[in-house]
């Protein structure tokens, strides 16, 4: 699998001094919700049993592995104006 960041996302990281990121799936136990696409967090998992580890140019990156395995995964931020978050944009 193939990790890359955009220069975004690398920006976003090194405002929080974060050389780590979290990929990981949303699990939510409810009869009407489909599932709901995998989040990016700043940081390294609380246990990192469960996640691949991946290295993004330097900057360390635990792929859920409850999460399907893709060619390309590409982390991106999203501006909301007030507040940025890490994306994956195609898993929305």
């Amino acid at each position: 699998m193939e990790v890359r960041l955009t220069e975004a996302a690398r920006a976003f990281l090194a405002e929080r001094g974060a050389a780590e990121v979290t990929v990981s799936s949303v699990v939510i136990s409810s009869c009407c919700s489909g599932p709901l696409p995998p989040e990016a967090k700043p940081g390294a998992p609380a246990d990192v049993d469960g996640f691949e580890r991946l290295d993004a140019g330097g900057v360390a990156v635990y792929y859920d592995s409850l999460l399907d395995p893709v060619a390309e995964l590409v982390i991106d931020v999203r501006d909301y104006g007030s507040y940025r978050e890490l994306v994956l944009p195609g898993g929305e």
